[in-house]
């Protein structure tokens, strides 16, 4: 049985990362500031800082290492993907159906993140092990043995960039209907790894 303090203290936090979800779609993502959190998540100010000792910066890599670990959940079955088509799939229509919401928050992320900040070597590195993670994974496939893991690693980072680019257009001027928006997106997948 799950301590109550470990279930509320995820619910918390679950609470206000989904506050400042919300306040990044209603005000913006660089729009709103920690003190507008405790009225939506109805929490006070002090439990934020007890969850997110640096404030704005933890909240917004706490939610990219969320986004992070449900895209790792796509591929924690039995049933194990036999093309690259068929493990992006998933991923393609996970960021399709969260890019409302991850969007804005992402490019703050980025924007929140001075180079070579203390933040910014910790987002790296959150997102270059996830890549390389994949990579290994992705070396397993046909005509993908021969690009170097550090190589295929850039190139995922690159492919995830361009399906992001492309889903921002698409919600800007919907110029595909679902299921060929994630045609369009596979072949981008297909042109970023296969030589």
């Amino acid at each position: 049985m799950v301590p109550k303090f470990t279930r509320n203290k995820e619910k918390k936090i679950d609470e206000i990362l989904d506050a400042v979800l919300q306040l990044s779609r209603t005000k913006g993502a660089n729009n709103f500031s920690i003190n507008d959190i405790p009225e939506i998540a109805n929490v006070s100010i002090g439990t934020i800082y007890r969850y997110f000792p640096r404030g704005k910066e933890d909240i917004l890599r706490h939610i990219l290492l969320r986004n992070i670990e449900n895209i790792k959940k796509m591929h924690e079955t039995d049933e194990i993907a036999t093309s690259i088509e068929e493990y992006w799939e998933p991923i393609i229509r996970n960021m399709i159906e969260i890019s409302s919401e991850y969007d804005a928050i992402s490019d703050v992320i980025i924007e929140t993140a001075p180079i070579d900040s203390e933040f910014y070597n910790e987002l790296l590195r959150d997102l270059m092990g996830f890549y390389g993670n994949m990579a290994v994974q992705m070396k397993e496939y046909p005509n993908i043995i021969d690009i170097p893991v550090e190589n295929l690693t850039l190139r995922i980072g690159l492919c995830f960039r361009l399906l992001k680019k492309v889903i921002q257009a698409q919600k800007a001027v919907a110029l595909f209907e679902k299921q060929d928006l994630e045609d369009y997106l596979l072949k981008i997948v297909k042109a970023t790894f296969y030589q």
